[in-house]
């Protein structure tokens, strides 16, 4: 038995195989799925309609088709015909089917006229019968209409609703390229009838940022030596005044930014956890801030969720032993600074010996649609200079 490609609508002259479910050697019985087809308009899985072996695939997964190729046989019993469907009889040398333009012998009572089933009169009528009309009941299979010409519909399969809260219409190719490229239908315009969303329209779309998925972030590490800043640090408690390695970091960051951009905002949010909850505080022009008023602001009584201007963060996390991470980056922030515990490590010595430093790891996470690697590496290197020689991010 030959199988063949259906057609999913009167436009549509061809369809994509994406999926096959059987092998060919495989054997199959009437209902189950043989493989799966797509087009701009549709996507439907073909059940086989007869029993037996899959004994050729002429079409392999992303091949396309035009509509009546062959795209499979299946070969041996046919298995047992419904009662909708008879097979035709077997001609023999002694048997001969009558003509069906023969006249009629005298005395022949004419054979009553059949109604086509539901199947082939491609209307609904069927579906309200009881079990016993249908003799749905008799059959050795599950679906209730085998025809190959029929869509079968899986919603689960879709990829989100067919019709958006705005009215529109999406195809279900569109659907599964938005959701796999991370694009929001509702920024899409559609350029198919009555506005209808269409695979060409997912191809030219912008990407959403808050649709983004976190693999499409990038991270840059830097290990940066913090010696001269722990003195710094230290000569400035001995003095009454006291901040951290995180206060510290959104003043040098603040001022990164502000260097590479004089025009643009230092806002810088500091991310850190307290009494087992993440608490953030927003530095407002950190860059134009002294130290000691950074430390004072991030030390403040947390009055509840800021509202967030910053676009960019300092991260600092309290588990101790942690020698690196990366954050990820989630909306307002287009970029997060994740600082690692302060340790001391062997570094190579002018001379070719090694040395002992005081280092810290920073990993930064960018959102590339807000900013791309070149600058980002420029930033970091700015600000691991800025670190390095504390004083400068000071002046």
């Amino acid at each position: 038995m030959d199988v063949l490609m259906p057609q999913l609508g009167e436009t549509v002259a061809e369809g994509k195989i994406v999926k096959w479910f059987k092998q060919a050697g495989e054997a199959v019985k009437p209902g189950e799925n043989l493989f799966e087809i797509e087009t701009d308009k549709t996507s439907m899985e073909v059940p086989a309609i007869a029993a037996g072996t899959l004994s050729d695939i002429r079409f392999q997964v992303g091949e396309v088709a035009k509509v009546g190729a062959v795209v499979a046989v299946i070969a041996g019993a046919g298995g047992a015909a419904s009662a909708e469907i008879r097979p035709a009889p077997t001609v023999n040398a002694s048997t001969k089917l009558q003509s069906p333009f023969a006249p009629a012998k005298a005395g022949a009572q004419a054979e009553p006229k059949k109604e086509l089933g539901p199947r082939f009169r491609g209307d609904e009528r069927g579906r309200a019968q009881a079990p016993e009309q249908t003799n749905i009941g008799a059959r050795d299979f599950a679906y209730p209409d085998m025809s190959p010409w029929r869509e079968v519909r899986t919603p689960e399969r879709n990829y989100g609703p067919a019709k958006l809260g705005t009215g529109t219409y999406v195809t279900p190719l569109a659907r599964r390229l938005a959701s796999e490229r991370g694009i929001d239908l509702n920024r899409v315009s559609g350029s198919g009838p009555h506005g209808r969303i269409v695979a060409a329209d997912i191809a030219a779309a912008p990407r959403a940022i808050e649709a983004a998925p976190a693999a499409a972030q990038f991270y840059l590490v830097a290990d940066v030596e913090i010696g001269r800043l722990l003195v710094m640090r230290d000569e400035a408690k001995a003095a009454g005044v006291e901040f951290s390695i995180g206060d510290f970091a959104v003043k040098a960051w603040a001022a990164a930014l502000r260097r590479a951009n004089p025009q643009a905002g230092s806002d810088v949010a500091l991310v850190l956890d307290s009494d087992g909850r993440r608490v953030t505080r927003i530095i407002r022009d950190a860059a134009g801030k002294t130290l000691t008023a950074i430390a004072r602001q991030t030390r403040e009584p947390d009055d509840g969720a800021p509202s967030v201007s910053a676009v960019t963060a300092v991260r600092v996390l309290a588990a101790p032993g942690i020698r690196e991470f990366s954050s990820i980056v989630t909306a307002p922030f287009t970029s997060v600074l994740a600082l690692g515990e302060p340790r001391r490590a062997p570094v190579e010595a002018a001379d070719g010996g090694v040395r002992f430093v005081s280092q810290m790891t920073v990993t930064l996470s960018c959102e590339p649609r807000a900013i791309d690697d070149t600058q980002a590496a420029a930033l970091l290197a700015v600000f691991k200079s800025l670190v390095e020689n504390p004083v400068t991010a000071l002046i």
